[in-house]
């Protein structure tokens, strides 16, 4: 039988604990991509902010903030087109690069699920096998959640002009509520379908799915196990809420303020989304049956 929640965060935990190389995937993935969005960035200030003052004959060293709004916008405007398809394109290529080492870190979660120890060979192995395909189910995904944008389209249709709720908030009373509405009830779209398929991408990698199979296998396994999928949703939003709490308080006293931001960035790469990977993993392993590792036996959950 599957293992109870107890379990699967204790036994989790002690999976991550003795494999903290799972969190090697994130930072590479926050490493690499770091890189191509300063090298993106470089570009576009070789290729058309340049260009642009030299024209107008500013020094680059002496330009005002006011000077700078002007070029920028004149550059945007002259090149709209092509910088909105080379941010696209960076986006593109930033959200393959995370899949495939998301791919890597699901991968070296089950094998250290499955017999205690990883290598970062896996990471390799998964994120070969799987990055297409988790690439293509992440934009399916993206598309799931941009879907709830149709219930403010009613608020959108209804207010006419931004401008005038802002100057005169009173007279478009009506129109207003309607768009908050429709963009609250979107919100709660988009958290109830992402608890609802929170599964998708493990069961992907673990499965070795297609785009379309691992959106069945992962609605089929929350509809078999609801309960287990909410409270692991809960535990990990309960964690974020005090580690933020904690860093409040912490930040308020000036000395701690510069090592609570070390502290913050190191737990938010390395530890939460690692152990978040981890936890996931084994509830979806423990609850298909799969032979899952144990300090004393490997035990066969049938």
């Amino acid at each position: 039988m599957s293992q109870d929640i107890g379990a699967v965060i204790n036994k989790g935990f002690d999976t991550w604990k003795k494999n903290l190389n799972i969190s090697l995937p994130y930072i590479l993935n926050l490493g690499i991509n770091g890189l191509l969005g300063i090298l993106a960035f470089v570009i576009f200030v070789v290729v058309f902010v340049m260009p642009e003052l030299s024209l107008i004959s500013l020094d680059p060293a002496n330009i005002s903030p006011e000077q700078m709004i002007g070029v920028l916008s004149s550059v945007a405007i002259e090149h709209f087109k092509l910088i909105i398809a080379g941010f696209v394109a960076i986006m593109i290529l930033m959200m393959f690069i995370q899949s495939y080492f998301t791919a890597g870190a699901i991968g070296m979660s089950k094998v250290a699920s499955e017999t205690g120890d990883t290598q970062l060979s896996d990471m390799f192995l998964y994120g070969n096998q799987n990055v297409f395909s988790l690439f293509w189910t992440s934009i399916l995904l993206a598309l799931i959640m941009l879907a709830g944008i149709v219930f403010i389209v009613p608020g959108v249709l209804a207010v006419e002009d931004f401008n005038l709720i802002l100057s005169n908030p009173e007279e478009t009373a009506g129109s207003s509520t309607i768009f908050k509405v429709g963009f609250f009830i979107w919100m709660l779209y988009v958290l109830v379908a992402s608890i609802i398929l929170a599964i998708v991408k493990y069961a992907l990698v673990v499965e070795k799915l297609d785009p379309i199979g691992a959106l069945e296998v992962g609605f089929r396994f929350f509809m078999g196990n609801k309960l287990d999928v909410f409270l692991i949703w809960l535990i990990l939003i309960s964690i974020s809420i005090l580690i933020g709490i904690i860093g409040n308080v912490i930040s308020s006293v000036p000395v701690l303020s510069t090592l609570w931001s070390f502290a913050d960035i190191v737990i938010s790469i390395a530890v939460i989304p690692p152990l978040t990977t981890v936890w996931w993993t084994r509830l979806y392993l423990s609850s298909t049956g799969r032979k899952l590792y144990d300090v004393n036996e490997l035990i066969n959950y049938q």
